[in-house]
C-alpha cells in the first residue's frame, strides 16, 4: 500500500495543474533573470569598443578616427569566425558546454591562433605597401588569439547558464581598457597604433582569465570541432556572410564616397551597438533556453515574442536618444566628427528598430538546430541588404546607402518569418562521438 500510496502521490502532483503553474512561473523568472544578466554583459561589451572610439575620436584626426572603424570590423569578422565555429555551437548543444568546456577552450584557443596568424600576414602585406593602417592591423594581431577566448569565455558561461561570469570577463576588459588610457594619456605623441594596442591588448589580458574559469585547454579541441563539422560550418557560412558582407559593403561604398563618410557611418554604427547589443543578448539568451528547453512549439514562440517585445522597445528609444541627442552632447562624444554622423543617426537608428522585427526569429531556428534554413536566410539577406546599400551609395553617397539599407531591412525581416513559417527537414543532426577530458 506504501508503494501504491507513493505512485498516486507522485502523479497527482506531476498532473496538479496549480504545481505545473509554478513551475512554468519559476522557469520563466529564472529565463527573465538570465536575459537581464546578459543585457547587461553585451552592454559592456559593446562599451569597449564604443569607448574606444570616443577616446580615439577626441586623442587622434578624424582620418585616423575611421582607420580605427576600420579596425574595429576586422575584429567583429574575427568575433564572427569564432562565434559561428565554436559559441553558437556550444549555446545550441549545452551538454557539450557543461561536461566538456576544457575542450571549448581549446578550440577557441587554437582558431585564435590561426586567425592572429591570418591578421599578422595581412599587417605585413600592409607594412610592405607602405599602408598606414599597417601597424594598427599588426598591433590588433598580437592579442587577437586571447581576444578571441575571451568572447567564447562569455558564450560559454551563457550556454551553461553562468552568464555571470561574462559579466565579469567584459568588466575586467573595461577596467583594464581604462587604465591604459589613461596611462597613454600621460604620454606625448600617442599614434593609432598604441592606442589599438591599449584597447585590443585589454582584451587579450582579460582573455587569460577565461582559463581561471574553465581550466587550462584539454586535448581534442580540434576533434570537438570535427565532431560538430556538420552544424557549424553552416553557422560560419551565415555569420561570415553577414560581416563579410558588411566589410565588402565598406570597401564599395569607398568607390562612391569619402574615406571620411565611410568612418562616419560606422561611428553611427557604433554608437548605435549598446541598443543592438541588448537585442543580441535577447536573441541569444533565448537561442540558448530554446536549444537547452527542446519544449513544444508555443514554448519557442514564448521566447520570439519577448524577443521582439524587447527589441521593439529598446530600438524606440534608441530611435529618441540618436535622433534628438543635442549637439552639445555629440560633440562631447565624438568631437569634429560629430556633424560627419548626425545626418546619419536617423536611418541607423530606424534600421535597428525595424530590426526589432526579426529578433528571436534567427534564435528560434538555431535553438531548434534549423541552420541551414537560417543559412539560407542569411545570404538571402545579406544580399539583398548588399546590392540596395551599395546601389544608394551610388545614387546618394552615405546617406542614400544607410536609407537604402532601411529599406532593405524591411524585406530582409520578411525573410526571416518566412523562414520560421516555413517547415522542412533542415534540422541538422547531432553527430558528437562519445569523448573524456
Amino acid at each position: 500500500m506504501g508503494g501504491r500510496h507513493v505512485v498516486g502521490r507522485d502523479v497527482r502532483v506531476a498532473t496538479d495543474p496549480e504545481a505545473s503553474e509554478v513551475g512554468d512561473a519559476l522557469a520563466s523568472s529564472q529565463a527573465n533573470r538570465r536575459v537581464g544578466v546578459v543585457t547587461i554583459d553585451q552592454i559592456l561589451s559593446s562599451l569597449s569598443n564604443v569607448a574606444a572610439l570616443i577616446w580615439v575620436a577626441h586623442a587622434l584626426a578624424p582620418g585616423d578616427f575611421g582607420r580605427f572603424s576600420m579596425i574595429v570590423m576586422i575584429y567583429t569578422v574575427a568575433q564572427v569566425v569564432s562565434r559561428s565555429l565554436i559559441s553558437t555551437t556550444a549555446i545550441v548543444h549545452p551538454e557539450e558546454a557543461d561536461n566538456h568546456a576544457r575542450r571549448i577552450v581549446a578550440s577557441a584557443v587554437m582558431t585564435g591562433l590561426i586567425v592572429g596568424a591570418a591578421c599578422v600576414l595581412a599587417g605585413l602585406l600592409l607594412q610592405a605597401g607602405n599602408n598606414t593602417l599597417a601597424g594598427p592591423v599588426l598591433a590588433l594581431a598580437v592579442p587577437l588569439p586571447l581576444m578571441m577566448l575571451q568572447d567564447v569565455g562569455r558564450y560559454l558561461g551563457i550556454a551553461r547558464q553562468q552568464p555571470g561570469r561574462a559579466v565579469v570577463l567584459d568588466t575586467l576588459w573595461i577596467v583594464l581598457m581604462m587604465g591604459a588610457f589613461v596611462g597613454l594619456g600621460m604620454r606625448d605623441g600617442v599614434t593609432l597604433t598604441w592606442l589599438v594596442l591599449a584597447w585590443a591588448g585589454s582584451g587579450g589580458i582579460a582573455g587569460l582569465w577565461v582559463l581561471a574559469q574553465y581550466g587550462p585547454p584539454a586535448r581534442g579541441g580540434f576533434e570537438w570541432l570535427r565532431e560538430h563539422w556538420a552544424f557549424s560550418w553552416r553557422s560560419l557560412v551565415s555569420g561570415v556572410t553577414s560581416s563579410g558582407t558588411v566589410l565588402l559593403m565598406g570597401a564599395l561604398m569607398t568607390l562612391f564616397s569619402s574615406v571620411l563618410a565611410v568612418a562616419a557611418f560606422r561611428a553611427a554604427t557604433l554608437l548605435s551597438a549598446p541598443s543592438t547589443a541588448i537585442q543580441l543578448a535577447v536573441t541569444t539568451s533565448a537561442a540558448a533556453d530554446i536549444a537547452r528547453e527542446r519544449g513544444s512549439e508555443q514554448a519557442v514562440w514564448h521566447h520570439v515574442r519577448r524577443a521582439i517585445t524587447i527589441a521593439f522597445v529598446v530600438g524606440a528609444l534608441n530611435l529618441v536618444l540618436l535622433v534628438f541627442l543635442p549637439d552639445v552632447l555629440g560633440e562631447a562624444l565624438l568631437g569634429e566628427s560629430w556633424f560627419l554622423v548626425k545626418p546619419l543617426m536617423l536611418p541607423v537608428a530606424l534600421k535597428v528598430l525595424l530590426m526589432a522585427g526579426q529578433s528571436g526569429l534567427r534564435a528560434a531556428l538555431i535553438g531548434q538546430r534549423r541552420i541551414t534554413t537560417a543559412m539560407v536566410t542569411d545570404i538571402v539577406s545579406m544580399a539583398l541588404i548588399c546590392i540596395c546599400m551599395v546601389a544608394g551609395a551610388a545614387i546618394g553617397d552615405v546617406k542614400g546607402a544607410l536609407w537604402a539599407m532601411v529599406v532593405a531591412t524591411v524585406f530582409s525581416t520578411g525573410c526571416w518569418w518566412v523562414a520560421m513559417v516555413w517547415k522542412g527537414r533542415d534540422v541538422v543532426p547531432d553527430q558528437v562521438e562519445p569523448a573524456t577530458i
